[in-house]
């Protein structure tokens, strides 16, 4: 396979370093810089003297032969937060002459400057290959701070980095990254035992519906221990009921001023009732009829008063009614099912 992106020493950069292992004074690296290739990409060669279009240049930070193969030399430096904005696609790297002694085909990067409102300090490493050990040596400007210690500072920052494809799972603190953006938790939003009305028809994610079904006394453990065997006691054993409240009204526990104590697990009322003698209220029937002559039939008990014939009777009045149930159902609009959250 073709390798897309690679860096060279230049012809005049393999002239200085063969001067160099020939009892010549080493070659100084000083610089490196960057450029956009003018926005379409090309193969570096050897006889090149400068970037394509150089669009920034900075001192080098680090130079040194691999502790691993000792004809390869590594060469690091930093563009810090403020320079930019650009696109890097050329890299190259430059003595204390000016000549340019490595060129490389970088991937394409964009470079943004703290004020477009986005830093980002990018660290650049080149590995130049020799046919056998380099003479070379770094030259550091007096502003900046040689840190023996950058290369692994660098590889430290860059490992504790969060991995995109771990979506948050690596975050250190989870806890405190929520608490920094108030953002509650699943375990905080929510807690074991609460309920919500939905139009859902099973169970979804931890809420479980409330047709009084059996679940695990062990998965859901911190749900049985608010409801235990309230509302049934499943198997007996290993699992328990949920509350069934298909077609029913919630009510809530306790007793509130003149009314009943209600316990949780209590169930009471029907849709429709029979009404008995027992809850008629008292009450008292009166028979009244008018004066007037009695003219026919048999009469017994009869007693005249002032010309007038009258007759005392006893009243019976027939039992009535169908003994049907009728409605005591409230208007209700049904939206949905409860459900509880197991935790």
């Amino acid at each position: 396979m073709t390798q897309e992106y690679y860096s060279i020493i230049t012809n005049a950069g393999l002239i200085k370093n063969a001067a160099a292992n020939s009892g010549g004074s080493p070659v100084n690296l000083t610089h490196l810089a960057v450029g956009d290739s003018n926005g379409t990409y090309y193969n570096p060669t050897g006889t090149a003297s400068a970037l394509q279009n150089e669009k920034h240049r900075t001192t080098l930070t680090h130079v040194a032969i691999d502790e691993n193969n000792p004809n390869q030399l590594i060469v690091e430096a930093v563009i810090n937060e403020t320079v930019g904005p650009f696109y890097i696609r050329e890299v190259g790297v430059f003595d204390s002459s000016g000549a340019l002694f490595a060129i490389g085909k970088y991937p394409e990067t964009f470079k943004p400057d703290l004020p477009a409102g986005s830093g980002k300090r990018l660290y650049i490493r080149m590995i130049l290959g020799f046919a056998s050990s380099p003479q070379v040596s770094l030259i550091i400007s007096n502003d900046i701070n040689n840190d023996p210690n950058f290369s692994t500072n660098v590889n430290n920052a860059l490992a504790g980095r969060l991995v995109k494809t771990q979506n948050l799972a690596d975050l250190p603190d989870p806890a405190a990254a929520r608490n920094n953006i108030n953002v509650y938790s699943k375990s905080e939003t929510y807690f074991a035992g609460d309920y919500k009305i939905s139009a859902q028809n099973s169970d979804h994610g931890n809420w479980l519906i409330c047709n009084g079904q059996a679940v695990s006394r062990t998965t859901r453990a911190g749900l049985f221990a608010l409801i235990g065997v309230s509302f049934g006691a499943g198997n007996g054993s290993t699992t328990f009921n949920l509350p069934d409240m298909r077609g029913r009204i919630p009510g809530l526990i306790g007793q509130g001023s003149g009314l009943t104590n209600r316990a949780l697990g209590n169930s009471i009322g029907s849709e429709q009732h029979v009404l008995t003698k027992q809850e008629l209220p008292n009450y008292n029937l009166i028979h009244t009829k008018g004066q007037g002559a009695c003219t026919s039939g048999i009469w017994e008990d009869r007693e005249a008063r002032g010309g007038c014939e009258y007759r005392t009777y006893n009243l019976n009045i027939n039992s009535g009614g169908s003994d049907q149930p009728f409605s005591v159902m409230q208007p209700t609009g049904f939206i949905g099912n409860l459900f509880i959250f197991a935790g």
